[in-house]
């Protein structure tokens, strides 16, 4: 059964050299979204307008990102695990960074066979 992999981190930085570790595994099939944390969205800044000032308003701040992927089971699920800590340490002692995983009983689309080169 496909299982779902959700990465979250502060830093986009990190999640870049965790694709970089996935790609020892064969994972390269991923997903980055911007993602705004529920503790940090009520912390507002004060805006103080200036003139020629370019600059986004609005009440939301993208405070971390969020990565999706879909692997074969749950054995490759425990490789990524594996491979992610060897970037941001131990996933349990971590402050800035949480990994999940579920099952995926429907999916479509999702390469059972590798892609082939050059073709069909």
């Amino acid at each position: 059964m496909a299982y779902m992999v959700m990465v979250v981190a502060d830093d986009a930085d990190q999640l870049n050299a965790i694709l970089e570790a996935w790609k020892n595994i064969h994972i390269d099939d991923v997903v980055f979204v911007d993602s705004t944390c529920f503790h940090r969205a009520g912390v507002k800044s004060r805006h103080i307008p200036m003139r020629f000032m370019f600059e986004t308003l609005g009440g939301r701040q993208q405070c971390s990102v969020t990565m999706f992927g879909i692997v074969d089971d749950e054995t490759v699920v425990q490789q990524c695990i594996a491979q992610a800590e060897t970037v941001i340490g131990d996933l349990d002692a971590a402050t800035n960074a949480l990994l999940a995983a579920w099952p995926l009983p429907i999916v479509k689309g999702f390469p059972k066979q590798p892609k082939r080169q050059g073709g069909s």
